[in-house]
């Protein structure tokens, strides 16, 4: 027993000078793997906020496209059949905008004339709103063909669109 009790007499002074520099290396060591976790939750906070910011950047160039979209005009052009040999080329602006200088023609000979040039162009075409044209079939008139509308928008500037139909 008296051995046990000298034991501990050398171990308490070995406890007090030692043990607060056990207590403090493991302070330490706590301190740096929190400090090691919390630099590594950041750079992965920052990826968020970087992904967030380029997903609302994407977002804000979509909408500014599509309010670009919304405010253009587009017209384009049917060969209709209105009755026993009678045809009419409809135009339409199918757009948002009101398009301006409006003409329709057929690519190239393809037999069909168009027979109120004197409405061509027409001035201004507004959105959702169409005219006809009167044709005239020839004889071995294309089976195919190709539409060709242009018009100016309201900024001046020139468009084109080229459609593909047929009988």
């Amino acid at each position: 027993m008296e051995v046990l009790i000298n034991a501990l007499k050398k171990a308490v002074p070995f406890l007090e000078d030692w043990g607060a520099l056990i207590i403090a290396a493991i302070s330490l060591l706590v301190a740096v793997v929190s400090l090691f976790k919390s630099s590594k939750a950041q750079r992965l906070q920052n990826k968020v906020n970087e992904l967030e910011l380029k997903i609302k950047q994407n977002e804000l160039d979509r909408i500014a496209k599509e309010k670009e979209e919304a405010a253009l005009a587009c017209v384009e052009a049917r060969f209709i059949t209105v009755g026993k040999g009678k045809h009419r080329l409809k135009v339409w602006n199918s757009g948002n905008a009101t398009a301006y200088n409006v003409t329709a023609r057929f690519d190239g000979d393809v037999g069909i004339m168009i027979m109120d040039r004197g409405k061509q162009p027409f001035e201004e075409l507004e959105a959702r709103k169409s005219y006809e044209l009167v044709l005239v079939t020839l004889m071995g008139a294309a089976s195919k063909f190709k539409i060709i509308t242009e018009w100016t928008d309201a900024n001046g500037k020139q468009h084109v669109k080229t459609q593909m139909d047929d009988f």
